[in-house]
């Protein structure tokens, strides 16, 4: 592994380590260059059914927000600024299973939601999902302005989706 990619996943790994102590059920994984660890949290799909899993990454103003990855992606793909961002160091959402992870219809942040991020200014993100009508289920952030995810290299959102909420 050449030296700088080595220094992005490790300033990766710390940067996500704050979210760790506010979250001990959530399990993150480090990786990078589009690699989707086994066990990792498959939360949504295209229209022809391909599966989608968790990620978060960092970007350079300090946002730390959660995106998608799939095959054959070379990074975590996220929304910031209204277009769709893919950052080669990330982490990925391990599936630990119903003691974990439970989806909650919303138009709101829910109560229990889990913090899985944060905007530049600090404020709280939360992993969201969206269906539509061609059947896709896109991952995306909330954080208080409904669902945002990205599609076709834009930002979308929705009024209604699911929030990943503490069981």
């Amino acid at each position: 592994m050449k030296r700088p990619a080595l220094a992005a996943l490790v300033a990766a790994a710390a940067a996500c380590t704050a979210f760790a102590a506010n979250n001990p059920e959530l399990n993150w994984v480090v990786a990078s260059r589009g690699h989707i660890p086994k066990a990792s949290l498959a939360a949504g799909r295209d229209a022809t059914g391909e599966q989608s899993y968790v990620c978060r990454a960092r970007l350079a103003n300090g946002a730390e927000t959660p995106g998608t990855i799939r095959e054959p992606r070379v990074g975590c793909s996220l929304v910031h600024g209204g277009i769709v961002w893919t950052i080669g160091a990330y982490q990925v959402l391990r599936d630990d299973g119903p003691k974990v992870i439970r989806w909650l219809a919303a138009t709101e942040v829910p109560q229990r939601a889990y913090q899985v991020g944060r905007e530049a200014d600090g404020s709280a993100v939360y992993l969201c999902r969206a269906k539509r009508a061609d059947g896709s289920v896109h991952i995306g952030k909330l954080n208080g302005r409904g669902c945002t995810y990205g599609l076709g290299g834009r930002e979308r959102q929705a009024a209604e989706f699911e929030v990943l909420v503490k069981p």
